[in-house]
């Protein structure tokens, strides 16, 4: 038991001084990183200072041009403002309400009414196409009874 003990102890000494290790080494690693970023030259900013200038007179000018038709386009819609004559819709909308009623006071027939009396028009339907079709078939029949009558009549030895 003693030996497990001790090795026990001697991996935990050595997963302590792995990790200590692995410390110093990673601080290592961002110094050499810090040293590498503050080895690079300063951005030059001053071209980028000279664009903003240039950007904000131009702001400004459009600003005092949009303001220029600002003006001129306010003073076009109290021109039209002017011009609008209001329009009195209470008749309007007392119309829409008679109509309204009127809807509401139609009578529209159940669902299930209407599905009863599609299920009858289709039996009637089914009935009138076997008719039809028995009709034709007597049809067919008087046909060929035609024509046999038509080629006996037509032999000079029959009857």
């Amino acid at each position: 038991m003693k030996i497990i003990e001790k090795l026990s102890t001697y991996a935990a000494l050595l997963g302590v001084i792995g990790a200590i290790g692995g410390g110093f080494y990673t601080w290592g690693q961002f110094n050499s990183r810090l040293d590498a970023i503050e080895a690079t030259p300063p951005i030059n900013l001053k071209p980028l200072k000279e664009k903003d200038k240039e950007l904000e007179a131009k702001i400004d000018d459009a600003l005092l041009y949009a303001n220029e038709y600002k003006v001129d386009l306010i003073d076009r819609i109290k021109k039209v403002d002017d011009k609008i004559i209001p329009v009195d819709l209470t008749l309007v909308f007392k119309e829409i309400g008679k109509v309204r009623e009127e809807v509401a006071m139609i009578d529209v027939p159940n669902l299930d009414t209407i599905k009863q009396d599609i299920k009858e028009i289709n039996a009637t339907i089914t009935r009138l196409e076997q008719k039809i079709a028995i009709l034709q078939k007597e049809n067919e029949v008087q046909d060929a009874q035609i024509e046999e009558i038509k080629v006996e009549s037509s032999n000079p030895l029959g009857g």
